[in-house]
């Protein structure tokens, strides 16, 4: 027996079997010794590089941050100067209502939000900033039900927005009249949303929930991708992502009826999910086991693969034979991915959490991170797995690194790891950073965190060894628009 496969002797079979291993031993020495894949296209002496740009106090160079004031004007935007934390004079904050999800246009001179007059979500409204001239158009679209995905198409002329409440629906906007030329019910809570490289059709990921808005509510089924026709809104094309879960699910199947929101009676599951930059498809990470499903739009399918560890030629002789392993599902898993600008990787990071009652009857919450993960799309094979207590990440706008964070105890942290080597280079406490474009394109990081219920601390970084350019404390808390 050689790597698992029997050999056969003095037969035609067994000559065929060995002629085989032969030929896959040849085929994996060949692929071994090829040089290994990059994760990013960076230098490898980046780590010496300071990733802070020219700051000279003006529009250019500024920062777009939001301010809850509540009251009729709900959220302001307003510029600031990264080097002193402070607004620019010139330019009077703008009233977004009570808005929450804000979208750049692909050219980012325009920004897109929907707003209400109150929490009600009833007679929402579109505001479009033109952001060179700091000018705004309203258009009273009378829309219903709180916003979960807005979009522009690749031309910038129209903005498709998911949004709901009781029912869930999709809207089609014309940005130069500011009419609403389609509209469609969905069955779907859409979560994912992006236009087709070309523009003709819309691409759409979604939860299936039952009893909405009750102390039941509870996902009804796996989730469901659609692609629509941008001119109408009809279905080209549908299907349910079969052994994907996301949402919320009964702890005890058996249970008819429970409050899922008291603790130890649900589980919370949310998988990794990004579109491919360079091509119509979307990428899910499921949280409750090792795989990773493909959905192509442009062809139609959708492929499920095991992740898997990259093997040297001998251990995958080795592992012609082996079983399958899924990880086991505790009280919520949740996974965040980020794809490479090449569309070739995936970085994913995640947390499990998990319940269970002391000899007190107090309910105790022991929190896992999951650890920093790449993974090869085209296959689904883990080219890395390290060890970190990071929860969420994200992709600089060059590609070039990851910024990890998380909480320990009362303070945040976040760390710079770079792609290039797969080396840490700075870690920072007292910082959740996160990349925020400036004006003219190029980036910082920025982060704000709540000391107290009437103390907040913002502060902006440079990209590389996150050295503090600003930092200041306040009782209003700074919301970072961030890179896209």
């Amino acid at each position: 027996m050689l790597g698992g496969v029997y050999v056969m002797k003095d037969s035609r079979a067994g000559k065929y079997m060995r002629i085989r291993i032969l030929f896959l031993t040849a085929v994996l020495v060949l692929t071994a010794c090829t040089a290994p894949i990059n994760p990013a296209n960076a230098p490898a002496d980046v780590a010496d590089e300071s990733h802070r740009p020219v700051l000279d106090g003006t529009f250019e160079t500024s920062l777009l941050a939001m301010l809850w004031k509540g009251g009729a004007e709900g959220s302001i935007l307003f510029p600031v100067d990264p080097s002193s934390g402070t607004a620019l004079p010139d330019y009077p904050p703008i009233s977004l209502g009570y808005s929450g999800l804000q979208f750049f246009s692909p050219d980012r001179r325009t920004l897109a939000t929907v707003g209400f007059a109150d929490g009600s979500t009833f007679d929402g409204s579109l505001l479009l900033i033109d952001l060179p001239s700091w000018k705004t158009r309203r258009f009273e679209l009378q829309l219903i039900g709180w916003v979960t995905s807005i979009v522009f198409s690749p031309d910038g002329k129209q903005l498709a927005i998911a949004h709901g409440e009781t029912n869930n629906r999709l809207t089609m906007v014309d940005l130069e009249t500011g009419r609403i030329t389609s509209q469609t019910k969905l069955e779907p809570n859409i979560t994912k949303m992006k236009f087709t490289a070309n523009g003709d059709a819309l691409m759409l990921y979604g939860q299936v929930i039952a009893d909405r808005f009750t102390i039941e509510e509870k996902s009804a089924g796996a989730p469901q991708v659609l692609l629509l026709d941008a001119s109408d809104l009809s279905t080209r094309w549908s299907t349910t992502l079969k052994g994907v879960r996301d949402g919320i699910y009964p702890r005890d199947e058996s249970v008819k009826s429970a409050d899922l929101y008291e603790m130890g009676n649900a589980v919370y599951l949310s998988p990794g999910l990004d579109f491919a930059p360079d091509g119509d498809i979307l990428y899910v990470l499921h949280p409750d086991s090792e795989q990773l499903t493909t959905v192509d739009f442009g062809a139609r399918q959708v492929r499920t693969v095991e992740i898997e560890d990259q093997l040297s030629w001998f251990e995958r002789l080795l592992a012609l034979t082996a079983g399958e392993a899924h990880a086991k599902v505790a009280d919520g898993t949740s996974k965040q991915a980020v794809i490479s600008p090449d569309g070739q990787f995936l970085y994913s990071v995640g947390v499990n959490h998990a319940s269970s009652q002391d000899q007190n009857g107090n309910w105790q919450m022991e929190q896992t991170p999951l650890g920093l993960e790449i993974i090869q799309t085209r296959d689904g094979e883990r080219l890395e797995h390290l060890e970190t207590d990071a929860t969420e990440l994200s992709l600089s706008p060059d590609g070039k690194y990851l910024y990890l964070r998380s909480w320990e105890v009362s303070t945040p942290w976040t760390e710079v790891f770079d792609l290039s080597n797969l080396q840490i280079l700075a870690h920072k406490e007292g910082a959740f950073a996160q990349p925020a474009l400036l004006m003219n394109g190029d980036y910082l990081l920025a982060s704000t965190y709540s000391i107290s219920e009437s103390s907040n601390q913002m502060s902006v970084l440079e990209g590389t060894r996150l050295d503090v350019i600003s930092n200041w404390s306040g009782g209003e808390s700074i919301y970072w628009l961030p890179a896209p």
